[in-house]
């Protein structure tokens, strides 16, 4: 058993990460914004203003860092895109400097993105060992991994670059699901745009395996690829809903300005590496895994 602090593990991910890890035997604990509360699992913390529950870093042997704001929550004004970088690499400098001299750290595990490549390539199919591209979700995800790296000297540094996540209880998918139930869902641009997925039971699985086999460096939680085409319509179908006309890539710049890239844009990414340490995927069939999710 492993004392488990868990950074961002109020949202969906984290708190079905928070449960999976608890049922594997694991004592885990939340930093929240909330004051502390053992009976909880909640220890209360401020990034913003410095201030955390000593508590949470005495005996952590495993600091997992989900923080980060939601990327497609709001437009990406010039303040949004700060937001988005400093929840991610000012949380992670903060956590450094609050753990670094903790006797009992032995892993710091940090989300990360996997669709960080760039666009150039759509028909490549990326490795962790690939460089990043040079657009604003690359760059982001290169800071991050970078200040996640500040924890060498003091633990196993793991990466875990998240695929979009299928999940019965928020996220991408129920917001791509949304307009398609209401009978406004449309395939984006040329619908072509590669999508990396993974069901949310397989991400906490990845999590998982990552600490029990101490894995070390980056590592895709990804089952596989898909289109935009193909996981809006197969959403439709599994809902009984039909599709609008194509929405051309310029109504999608004009209604979602910057972030609108994060829609039109996509890359695929390869799980090899993590297959190779032994890990297989229970949800790899996307027509199953939206059944399941939808049934």
């Amino acid at each position: 058993m492993e004392k488990i602090v868990i950074a961002g593990g109020s949202g969906f991910i984290g708190t079905g990460l928070a449960n999976h890890l608890r049922k594997a035997g694991h004592e885990v604990w939340v930093l929240s914004r909330k004051p502390s509360d053992p009976e909880r699992f909640f220890l209360n913390w401020d990034p913003e203003s410095g201030k955390i529950d000593h508590s949470a870093v005495a005996g952590t042997s495993i600091l997992i860092n989900l923080c980060g704001a939601e990327l497609a929550a709001k437009r990406w004004t010039k303040s949004r895109i700060e937001e988005l970088y400093d929840s991610r690499i000012n949380t992670t400098h903060f956590l450094f400097e609050s753990f670094k001299n903790s006797a009992a750290l032995k892993q710091y595990v940090s989300a990360s993105g996997a669709v960080a490549y760039g666009f150039e390539h759509p028909e490549k199919t990326y490795k962790e060992s690939d460089p990043f591209g040079n657009d604003i979700i690359s760059d982001i995800t290169r800071e991050w991994e970078k200040a996640a790296d500040r924890f060498s000297p003091c633990c196993m540094v793991s990466k875990v670059r998240i695929a979009v996540v299928l999940s019965e209880s928020g996220g991408a998918l129920q917001k791509l699901a949304s307009p398609i139930r209401k009978g406004f869902g449309a395939v984006l641009s040329s619908g072509k745009q590669a999508i990396p997925w993974i069901y949310s039971e397989d991400l906490y699985r990845v999590f998982e395996y990552v600490i029990t086999n101490k894995l070390e460096g980056a590592y895709h939680a990804s089952a596989g690829n898909t289109t935009n085409k193909e996981l809006t319509k197969l959403i439709a179908k599994t809902l009984n809903k039909r599709l609008l006309p194509v929405v051309p890539a310029f109504i999608v710049r004009i209604l979602f300005g910057k972030m609108a890239m994060m829609l039109l844009y996509g890359n695929k990414v390869s799980n090899e590496k993590i297959h190779s340490e032994g890990f297989s995927f229970r949800h790899g069939n996307l027509n199953s895994t939206i059944q399941r999710i939808f049934e």
